[in-house]
Formats: C-alpha cells, structure tokens, sequence
C-alpha cells in the first residue's frame, strides 16, 4: 500500500477479470487512455462527483491511498469525503464507494451529482461514429452504443437534464456523452457518516476465480519481486478465454510472446491453473501470435513456438500439464526451419518488430533450449549457435552489418555459450538497466524503441546472464535499477521501456513480462531453484542472503533460508521429490 501526499504525475490502475479503470492519483483523468476500460473496449473517459456544489478534485485532495485499490481523502469545509475505487471479484466492471462524514454541528442535506462521461470505442478508434441510446430510471442509467455501461446505485438516482455529447481534449481530442445529470440525496445528523456506492458495469462477469498466491521475498529486491507477482494477476482477464494482457493501459492484447515470458514468472510464484488456461488457450488456436480480445488474431511470429515450448516445460516441471498443451508442444516444434543448422524466419517476425533481423540469435537461443526440451534438433541447433560466435562476442544475427544489440545475453541466460558478457554489462548497462543497444554503435538512440531504450525485458535478461554465470552483484545491480522504478509512473508497476540517459517513460506502465521475468530471474537464477521430475535442486548465487516463502512446487509450499550462498530448508513440506541444496 503506498500512502501519498503528493500524488501529481502518478497513475493508479484497479483490475478483475472482467475489466479495469486507470486514473491520476490526483483524482484526474489526463489522458485517453484514462477511464474504464473492459479490454480492448474503451467505456467511460471519466466521471466526477460535485457534492453541494463543490467537485472532488486535486483541489480538496488531502492524500491518498494506492494498492489493490484507491482511496483518495477529501476535505471541502464541512465534509469529510473518502471514495474509494475497487473491482470486486465477479463484478463486469467498477465500483465507487462514498463515505460522507457530516463535520458540522447541524443537520445536513447533502446532494451527491455525478457527472459521467461515456465513451464507447475500441481501443484503436478515438472518436467513433456512433450514435447512443440512453435509458435512465431511479435504480439505473444505461447507455448504449456498441457495447453498453450500465451506472447503479444503491440509492435511488434523480436523472434531470438531457443528454449531450461533449468534446474534450485529454492529450488528444476525445468525444464522449453525458446522460444527463445523476443525483442522488442524503441527509446526515451532526458527525454522522453514511456510504454510498455506484457502479459502473458492462455485460456479464466472469464466472473464474484466480488462485491468489502469496510469495514472499525477505532480502533485497523483495518490492520489487512481491509487486510484480501483484502485478502479474492484476493483468489476467477472461475474455476469449483466460489470458495475460501485454500492459496496462493500452496493451490490451493476449500477445502470444509477452504471455509466454511472463509465465515464466506466473508459474514461478505459483499460478499453475492460470498457467494451465492460458496455454490451452493459446494451443486451441494454434498459437497465433495474438488472441485478439475482439476475434482479431495474428499469426506468425517465429520466437512464440519455441517460447510456448519453454513455458510449457515449466509448467509440467512444476505441476502438470493437460493432453492439450502436450500437443501444442508438439505443433510448435513442427514450426522449426532449419538451413545449414541456422533458423529461417521472417526478418521482422522478432520481439524487435521494427527492426529487420534475419537469422536473429535470439530466436536461435530459444529453438536450441525448445530442441533440448523435446529431445529433438538439439546437435544442429548448436551447430548453427556457433555461427553468431565471432573471437569474444556475439553477432544479433548473420545478415549483413548487424548491429550491437542486447539479445546475445538470451544464449548467455540460458547457458548456451560464455562469450559476451563483459561487453553486456560495459556497453549495455545504463543508470535503469540493460540498454537494446550498445552506446558504441552507430545507431544507439537512448530513447529508440529497439536502438538503446531500457527495456524491463531485457534488464532481467542482463541480470539472468549474469547469475547464470556467477556475477551476483552485476546481476543485482540490473534488477535494482530497474526496480527503482516502482516508485514512479504508477506505483507498484515494472515499466515497459525507459529512455537510457534520463530516465523517463517512453512506454506503458505496467508490463507484464517486466513483472513475470522480474519474479522468474530472482527465483530460477538468483535462487537457483530447478525443478525437475526427480528432484528440487537450490542452488543461490554466492554472497546472497536472504528469505523466499510460500515456494510452491506442485501442491507443497517450501521456505528457503539463503545464507552467503548456502540454501537451507525451513519447513518439512510433504514433497514426492528429493530436494538438494
């Protein structure tokens, strides 16, 4: 829970399953991406409440409260204002609950307006051209577009006024309608104080339930690893099946890559279930490249088959998997290409989508770890990995003049080779983490998309490398930085991609494979922690200490004392396999 005083400039965003609202801290709305939101609709800009009069905004804002849900403090004279913002599980949208506290020494009427600006749109369309239908009575407003929203009360609503559409520009030019003026009445005795909640609710909620885990880290980094696990469950949804959307706000997506990474993370802190859904999910479809929230799906992206196979070995490491992701597994390896032991595929088909990589060494690296997986390949695919290897470096891929990326630490991580790593943490370590390029190539650009940004994705690839390799305190040092950022944006969130010289956003707020990797590299690199069908072996990275609870390994939980490098057991779970330590 962060406690604010001074909330200018951050971002909150509340989730369920069903949808989400991302708001100022400072109570505003700023931008189009502000509002609710049920993934990839667009619902409502804003709303605002005017109690006798006075709105509730930055100007009577005391302070507020922000975690798995916000409370901001209002003081206008003679009230004492808390709302409080949730998404309560199997609710299809948003609750706003008041607490009016009567400061006079008289009785009170108090009339509560509220002021709700729709907009219902896809994501991709700003402004669309629809017309709305708008139903009121005392128990409800209904507008209707495309979708619907719905606006309840538990007291009874006055609607006066007639609907309009307004024009308002936050950031970009914006177009929703205002239903009328909702109102709703109280009356308070001297110091008394009432709660009011209203609602903002869209089609039918989601009848699953996410299994909540609770991990634990004691040591450093244990912000950063227990928000990211926080983090990680606030961006599944069930919408065209369970799924992990890329970020929040605008990631809205199930791409099949960043799914695939954060599930390293999501099975490491011990979501199995959700883990299971969402590789069915994916294997149903024939693992596109994106589940489209809307029906719209992609194909071909060549480093989602390999990763699928990876998520879908943790996952069967660690619990089980159905016959259905066994052959998905199957029918992502029969996506291999192979010419003279080196990977075909599409040269914009990489996670660098605006860059040109043919033969690139990352998606070499994950087909070698998916061939030794499936027992298949695996001597060619090393063969052709020889082929990035120039004296001691790495080339990103075998097309002509490549440049000096960070994607040679993905082979480093998995232990593929032992070249390149020096170079990694001179060259591609920036104040926040692990630079996409080296600042001694020719197109480094700080604040370059995929030419020298900081990317969490790749801070935890950097840190991954070195813990594989021995460097605990470079390893550290990369996740630090990076975990630095909680503390901005949007609190409690891993970004999606920094500018290397100074820091600022360039990208969303919270990502969720800067969350999933951020949890996997602390327990499957710093911790050491393998799991195998026979055994559950720890072995931490020297010089660390620390404490990892609530481990859990199929349906046991283990508590792990780190001393110096030295893994200890601290309870007697009932496991099936041996542990060494």
């Amino acid at each position: 829970m962060y406690h604010l005083k001074n909330p200018e400039g951050l971002k909150g965003t509340v989730s369920n399953l069903n949808a989400f609202i991302h708001r100022d801290l400072d109570a505003g709305f700023s931008s189009k991406w502000s509002g609710i939101w049920r993934p990839e609709y667009k619902l409502l800009d804003y709303y605002a409440f005017r109690l006798n009069g006075i709105w509730l905004n930055s100007e009577n804002l005391e302070a507020v409260d922000y975690g798995e849900e916000i409370t901001y403090y209002f003081e206008t004279g003679s009230l004492h204002v808390q709302e409080n913002i949730s998404a309560p599980e199997g609710l299809p949208g948003i609750e706003s609950g008041l607490k009016i506290e009567n400061k006079s020494e008289k009785r009170k009427a108090i009339q509560i307006a509220l002021e709700a600006g729709v907009d219902i749109r896809d994501r991709g369309t700003d402004v669309p051209d629809q017309d709305y239908i708008v139903e009121r009575d005392k128990s409800r407003v209904k507008v209707s577009g495309n979708k619907s929203l719905e606006i309840t009360s538990d007291q009874d609503l006055i609607n006066t006024g007639e609907a309009y559409k307004k024009e308002h520009f936050p950031g970009e030019r914006q177009e929703c309608i205002i239903p009328g003026e909702i109102t709703a009445r109280i009356e308070l005795e001297p110091s008394e104080t009432r709660k009011i909640k209203f609602r903002f609710t869209s089609g039918k909620a989601s009848s699953y339930r996410t299994d909540h885990q609770n991990n634990y880290l004691e040591g450093e980094l244990k912000r950063g690893f227990e928000a990211s696990v926080q983090s990680m469950e606030n961006m599944i949804y069930d919408r065209e099946g369970l799924g992990v959307i890329a970020g929040h706000p605008w990631f809205q997506n199930f791409w099949a890559r960043d799914s695939f990474w954060t599930l390293l993370g999501m099975i490491d802190a011990g979501y199995f279930r959700e883990a299971e859904k969402i590789l069915e999910n994916f294997a149903e479809r024939g693992i596109p490249g994106k589940i489209g929230l809307e029906g719209d799906e992609k194909g071909y992206r060549i480093d989602t088959y390999p990763l699928y196979i990876i998520a879908a070995d943790k996952l069967r490491r660690h619990y089980k998997i159905t016959p259905e992701i066994e052959k998905g597994m199957k029918q992502a390896f029969e996506k291999l290409e192979l010419e003279n032991n080196v990977v075909r595929h599409d040269p914009e088909g990489t996670w660098m989508d605006t860059l040109e990589r043919p033969d690139a060494v990352d998606v070499q690296s994950l087909w070698l770890e998916a061939g030794k997986i499936m027992g298949k390949r695996e001597k060619e695919l090393k063969e052709g990995l020889k082929k990035f290897v120039k004296e001691d470096q790495i080339l990103d891929h075998l097309g002509e003049d490549p440049a000096q990326t960070i994607n040679p630490s993905v082979p480093l991580m998995f232990g593929h080779t032992d070249s390149g790593l020096s170079k990694i943490n001179a060259e591609f370590s920036s104040r926040f983490g692990a630079r996409t390029r080296s600042v001694t190539d020719p197109g480094y650009d700080s604040s370059g998309y995929h030419t020298g940004s900081t990317w969490g994705l790749t801070t935890c690839w950097a840190a991954a490398a070195n813990f594989q390799h021995g460097n605990t305190v470079e390893g550290l040092n990369f996740l630090e930085n990076f975990s630095k950022f909680l503390d901005r944006g949007q609190p409690g969130a891993l970004p999606e991609v920094l500018d290397s010289e100074n820091g600022e956003n360039l990208g969303c707020f919270e990502q969720a494979w800067s969350a999933g990797m951020f949890v996997h590299v602390i327990d499957s690199y710093l911790l050491g922690i393998d799991v195998t069908e026979d055994t559950i072996k720890i072995d931490p990275c020297e010089d660390y200490s620390g404490k990892r609870m609530n481990k859990r390994i199929g349906d046991s939980f283990i508590d792990i004392k780190v001393e110096n490098g030295e893994a200890k057991i601290l309870n007697s779970p009932d496991l099936e396999r041996e542990v060494l330590t």
